[in-house]
């Protein structure tokens, strides 16, 4: 997984944090009123399922697309996060001179959990950061017990994906927490907050999850697809108690029969 230097990280937490205060509509971030006083083009048309969003220097002025054939609007959860990535290939510095420069060819984003490639891995860092500011972020949530109920919320409050505000919260949210989304049974990424404990988990990232956690049965039986808090053995994600606070452990997921896929939320109360 492509780490983020702490430089850029630094640089995108400062420019972030100055646009989501100046440009914002109470909580809500003003993507448009961004665009606007950078003198930004965001034009949106049907680009079938080539892409997201793209970034793109025309010789005089920069321009931004979105594809509305993959529901990329300025108004949906989609499309805000992709034209906040589009906003932070326009932010970085490295990202903008590269475009104007010709060192990099102006390249279709498409929206992924997880990139490989380090430019798309710092843009999705930066729109997580505009859309949803860590210090405002963690006022909303704090003095509050953890569950799939904050999540919603979030994402009505930010107006963000599920998803989208999941990540957000194990990396800066008011609780340590560990997220696994699986698709067709295998576990494609996970991700922990920095103070969830470190434990040695059985589980590997192309495989199942382990068949006993409330994620794994989700799989396995199909009248198993609890939503509610479920109250877990240790063992049912983990090897060993060396390292586990003695609180109890808790997992809650949400799922989507649709696309196949199923998210996990583990922590311990």
């Amino acid at each position: 997984m492509i780490q983020i230097t702490p430089k850029v990280k630094e640089e995108i937490i400062k420019v972030t944090d100055f646009l989501a205060n100046r440009f914002s509509n109470k909580n809500v971030t003003d993507l448009e009123a961004i665009c606007a006083d950078e003198s930004i083009i965001v034009l949106i048309d049907d680009y079938h399922k080539y892409f997201d969003g793209m970034l793109i220097w025309d010789g005089r002025k920069f321009n931004i697309h979105l594809n509305s054939a993959k529901g990329n609007w300025t108004d949906t959860t989609r499309g805000r996060f992709t034209l906040s990535h589009e906003l932070g290939h326009f932010f970085l510095e490295a990202h903008q001179h590269a475009l104007i420069n010709g060192e990099v060819k102006p390249h279709p984003s498409s929206i992924s959990l997880f990139h490989h490639e380090k430019m798309e891995v710092e843009a999705d860092y930066f729109a997580s950061c505009l859309l949803m500011p860590r210090d405002r972020l963690r006022k909303f949530t704090g003095g509050r017990k953890f569950s799939l109920d904050i999540i919603k919320e979030m994402s009505k409050f930010f107006n963000v994906s599920l998803t989208a505000a999941l990540i957000r919260f194990a990396e800066v949210g008011t609780h340590g927490i560990m997220v696994i989304f699986c698709e067709n049974n295998r576990v494609k990424w996970y991700c922990k907050s920095p103070d969830f404990p470190i434990l040695s988990h059985r589980f590997k990232v192309g495989e199942a999850p382990p068949p006993t956690s409330v994620l794994g049965e989700s799989f396995l039986k199909s009248d198993s697809q609890y939503t509610s808090i479920q109250n877990i053995y240790l063992e049912d994600w983990f090897f060993d108690r060396k390292g586990a606070p003695s609180w109890s452990l808790h997992e809650q997921c949400f799922y989507s029969d649709l696309y196949g896929y199923a998210i996990s939320m583990v922590w311990f109360k």
